[in-house]
């Protein structure tokens, strides 16, 4: 059944009141729940709201911090910059800078290991100025080899590695295992344009620890600006070697250098060239010509000026006036330098002293102006020699065959007095020529001395007065006595001539040892021990002309007649034939000093000879080989009258050939040295090669000087000097034919 309309839609006023109140309380639900829906929603926007404000404020907290981060990294990076550039101007040398330069990598890396690798200039050596590592010392120079430092240095691009990494490239064989293995290892190439000169490392041996990309970037650009700096440093201390060695050179070279601008204004100077001007210190600052000349104007010749105005190298010889009375002589080198336009505007001046060499080319000069003249004298006398051989020799033998009554006695014995006058005469241009005849033995050079003066104390006026200085443990020298009697006579002589007026003359012996530099500078001299006997007057003295030809022969400052020339040279001759030499000091009224050097002996003194024996003559066959007609004569009358048997040859061919004809009958030869076509020695040889044992006596004008002993070291016999008298030839042809020496 059917229920009613109003209960279909309200049913009864009790349900339709409380299904109005569970209508309301449903809309009032509905409110709630669309509320709180909106609630929710807005919750969860502000939620969504509040969540992106954070995440945006932690984006910016982050960004910021990051912003911070990079600031303080860029300014450590600044301040590490700006550190390297004062350090490396301000670092001494080097190592502090090395030391530097890790201090401030430190601030910006992790860099406890720490190590340089430079490469040398020549390219083919590697060496560590710093290295900083925990397990590994510092290595030294070396070859190039195949390690990371040479795998970047020959790349030129860094390298950032870890040990895996380096494994795998040494088994590729891109490098060779060296050191200890590191867990990371970073090296940057330092470089100077395209050039890679070395590589700075840094690594770690912590295995939790990684070099970022960010740090291989910060090295890199970091490593930029330390090769500078390198770079820098090195070049200034290669330029500062290369100024302390040019200094050095400039102040060791021994000879003089001075820098001179355009004007003669002297710039610069090194210490020799201070030592030779020392006087006018400082040099620097002054004119040349002011400075080394003491002149108020440019020298008339300047080669200076001459430099700067034919813009080449100029050479002259200038005196030398130095400080304290020195003088002398340089040779100036002048070398004009052109600036970057091509004007000359300096001059470098290079001074050596030549006073010395000037000294040693004078007495070169005069030493071979002196041989020159004794070659001619000791020529002349040699000849002269064989024309009085038959004026002597007949002479003495005339006079052993004649009574003193006979009425030719007289014109003989005046012929042989001359003749032997004459003789001295060449033996005094012999003994200049050192080919005067000697007899040398061990003897007391004071004992010379006094038996000189016994024999001219008698000769002195009494206004001059003798005095003597004598070394007493003076030691032997080896001399012909009669021969430094008649030196010592010769300068006490003209000792007396130089002091007419009276004064005094002192005569002294020492002993004196030459270095060999004290032997440069004296004529003829050698270094070693010498006696010396010094003769000094106080008469009137030489001008320096004089002094410089007093030894040569006839020369003479004494009026015409009163002397022959021949003196002091004899004087000289004799002692350079003794091995010794002259020194004379003289000035213009401050008399003078002879100093006669002579070797030290040091042997005893010999005894004095036998006397004289009786002459004796014999029954032997005797050559005469000799070119002189006048000296074979004499020769064969002489030996004749004794009871010898003599042969005659003109020529060495000529006596080879009587001596092959009559070897058996020949007994003993009689050569000259001296003559044309063949000379004595080669007949000599000849000779020997016919029989060996031939006795041969050697004969010449001139003395047993070094020529002589060589023939006679061949196997002669003995040695006769011409003009020889009856008693010498007699003697000697004895001594020979019996085997005596």
């Amino acid at each position: 059944m059917k229920k009613p309309a109003s209960q279909k839609h309200g049913g009864t006023p009790q349900k339709q009141a409380g299904a109005g109140a569970k209508t309301e309380r449903q809309a009032r639900s509905g409110e709630r729940h669309k509320v709180e829906s909106e609630l929710n929603l807005y919750r969860d926007q502000l939620e969504e709201l509040v969540s992106e404000r954070t995440l945006a404020l932690e984006l910016a907290n982050r960004q910021l911090e990051e912003e911070i981060d990079e600031r303080r990294q860029s300014e450590l990076l600044q301040s590490a910059l700006f550190q390297i550039a004062g350090k490396a101007s301000q670092a001494e040398d080097l190592g502090s800078l090395y030391a530097s330069v890790h201090r401030i990598v430190s601030t910006l890396l992790y860099a406890r290991n720490f190590y340089i690798a430079l490469l040398d200039p020549e390219g083919d050596v590697l060496r560590f100025p710093y290295f900083i590592d925990e397990f590994d010392a510092p290595p030294g120079p070396q070859k190039l080899g195949r390690g990371l430092t040479e795998y970047v240095l020959r790349s030129g691009q860094p390298l950032l590695v870890s040990d895996q990494q380096v494994e795998q490239m040494a088994a590729e064989g891109l490098v060779d295992l060296i050191g200890s293995p590191s867990c990371e290892w970073l090296g940057v190439p330092l470089k100077r344009g395209e050039r890679t000169f070395g590589v700075l490392v840094i690594q770690s041996y912590q295995e939790d620890f990684h070099y970022s990309e960010r740090d291989r970037e910060l090295l890199i650009f970091v490593s930029q600006h330390i090769a500078d700096a390198l770079w820098r440093k090195q070049a200034e201390r290669e330029l500062r070697d290369s100024q302390r060695f040019l200094e050095a050179v400039f102040n060791g070279i021994q000879d003089g250098i001075s820098v001179l601008d355009g004007d003669l204004n002297i710039l610069q100077v090194n210490q020799a060239m201070n030592r030779l001007y020392a006087h006018q210190l400082p040099l620097a600052g002054k004119k040349c010509f002011q400075a080394y000349h003491g002149r108020s104007e440019p020298c008339r010749v300047c080669p200076t000026l001459r430099a700067l105005r034919e813009r080449s190298p100029q050479v002259d010889v200038v005196p030398l006036v130095g400080g304290g009375g020195q003088s002398g002589w340089l040779e100036l080198h002048s070398f004009p330098l052109a600036d970057a336009d091509g004007e000359t505007t300096m001059v470098i001046e290079y001074v050596r002293d030549i006073s010395e060499r000037k000294l040693l080319e004078e007495r070169f000069i005069q030493a071979q102006k002196m041989e020159s003249i004794g070659l001619l004298a000791g020529g002349i006398a040699h000849d002269f020699n064989n024309i009085l051989g038959g004026i002597l020799g007949y002479a003495s033998w005339l006079k052993t065959n004649i009574q003193g009554d006979h009425p030719f006695f007289r014109p003989v014995d005046t012929i042989e007095k001359s003749a032997r006058r004459a003789a001295e005469l060449t033996a005094q241009l012999l003994a200049f020529a050192r080919g005067g005849k000697y007899d040398l033995r061990p003897c007391s050079l004071n004992g010379v001395v006094g038996e000189t003066l016994r024999i001219l104390s008698g000769t002195f006026d009494k206004s001059i007065v003798i005095e003597t200085d004598l070394d007493g443990s003076l030691p032997t020298v080896e001399i012909d006595a009669s021969q430094i009697q008649q030196v010592l006579m010769n300068l006490c002589v003209n000792a007396r001539d130089a002091m007419p007026g009276g004064g005094r003359l002192i005569i002294q012996s020492s002993v004196a040892r030459l270095s060999e530099s004290d032997a440069r500078h004296q004529p003829d001299a050698k270094p070693g021990w010498f006696a010396v006997l010094a003769v000094s007057d106080t008469g009137v003295g030489m001008e320096p002309a004089v002094k410089g030809r007093i030894f040569e022969p006839f020369f003479t400052t004494k009026e015409k007649g009163k002397g022959t020339g021949l003196g002091l040279s004899m004087v000289y001759g004799v002692v350079k034939n003794h091995g010794g030499f002259v020194n004379v000091y003289s000035e213009p009224g401050q008399g003078s000093t002879f100093k006669i050097y002579l070797p030290l002996s040091g042997k005893p003194e010999a005894v004095e000879s036998a006397p004289e024996r009786e002459l004796a003559g014999g029954d032997e066959e005797i050559l005469v080989i000799d070119d002189e007609e006048a000296i074979r004569q004499v020769a064969a009358d002489i030996l004749g009258s004794y009871g010898y048997r003599v042969s005659l040859a003109a020529d060495g061919a000529e006596g080879v050939a009587l001596f092959r004809k009559n070897r058996r009958r020949t007994q003993m030869v009689l050569l000259d040295m001296v003559m044309p076509r063949q000379g004595g020695r080669e007949t000599f040889l000849q000779l020997q090669e016919i029989d060996p044992q031939v006795r041969v006596l050697f004969s010449t004008g001139y003395s047993q000087n070094e020529k002589v002993n060589e023939i006679m070291a061949l196997g002669v016999r003995g040695f006769i000097q011409k003009p020889y008298q009856v008693r010498d030839l007699l003697t000697k042809v004895r001594e020979v034919l019996d085997g005596k020496p």
